[in-house]
């Protein structure tokens, strides 16, 4: 995303600054919800830091669609469920106010199209994992994204530092944990993955590894991880911004 559309950049230009003013700033501690299909306030908010999980529960099982991190844009009305994966603070106003504001800053529309898109996108690919991949395809492709995102090449392979847990790997790929750890363990039992420890495992061979889910010739790529979007744009810019009182 270019930095001259991202929000942040919005809010801080001097001529926006009534509408920076009409956002007031909410703190949420790890796991408090922040907004869920109950909600009856019609806003939207901006994530100045920390990270959100967007889901949807049904029957007790939880599907995690996207995450949001600093400088994505999300409404309380999706009828979806956001919960502070880590403590987390937003800036809100009201759906109203946002509505005039697309009007008035052609800019923010591009911000919001590119926010918003990319989460539709990553539910998309959600839905398509659960309905055409088995529990054991969609872990493969995780780990192969994790890899391709931030791993680090060592001696033994690719290795790769996990910032979920299994029951969070569980619902990013529309599982069970206990389905998921059985997977993972099965991974780890035949060679392909190796786990240092609890925030570290090494995949041995991405090439093997791949190979196990080429079941079909036509299976479209997945991605499971969040995507910030340009991080020299979102995230180190709000450090810098003071939060209307």
């Amino acid at each position: 995303m270019s930095r001259c559309f991202g929000i942040f950049d919005i809010l801080e230009n001097p001529e926006h600054e009534s509408f920076f003013r009409s956002f007031i700033p909410r703190k949420f501690e790890e796991q408090q919800i922040v907004c869920d299909c109950n909600t009856t306030e019609n806003s939207v908010f901006v994530v100045l830091s920390g990270e959100l999980r967007v889901y949807v529960s049904y029957e007790g099982r939880e599907f995690t669609l996207f995450f949001l991190g600093p400088g994505e844009v999300f409404t309380t009305h999706s009828k979806m469920i956001v919960v502070a994966k880590k403590p987390s603070e937003i800036l809100v106003t009201s759906l109203k106010t946002f509505e005039e504001a697309l009007v008035a800053i052609p800019a923010l529309s591009v911000s919001i199209i590119v926010s918003l898109g990319r989460g539709l996108g990553s539910a998309v690919r959600v839905i398509e994992g659960l309905a055409f991949r088995d529990v054991k395809h969609r872990l493969i492709y995780f780990l192969l994204e994790i890899a391709k995102e931030r791993g680090h090449k060592v001696d033994d392979g690719i290795a790769v530092t996990m910032d979920y847990s299994l029951e969070d790997v569980a619902t990013l790929i529309g599982s069970t944990r206990p389905s998921t750890s059985m997977m993972f363990n099965e991974l780890v039992r035949d060679g392909h993955v190796a786990r240092i420890n609890r925030k570290l495992i090494i995949i041995r061979d991405l090439k093997r590894l791949q190979r196990l889910t080429e079941t079909s010739t036509d299976e479209p790529a997945m991605t499971w991880m969040p995507d910030h979007g340009d991080k020299a744009a979102t995230t180190a810019r709000p450090r810098k911004m003071t939060v209307p009182s």
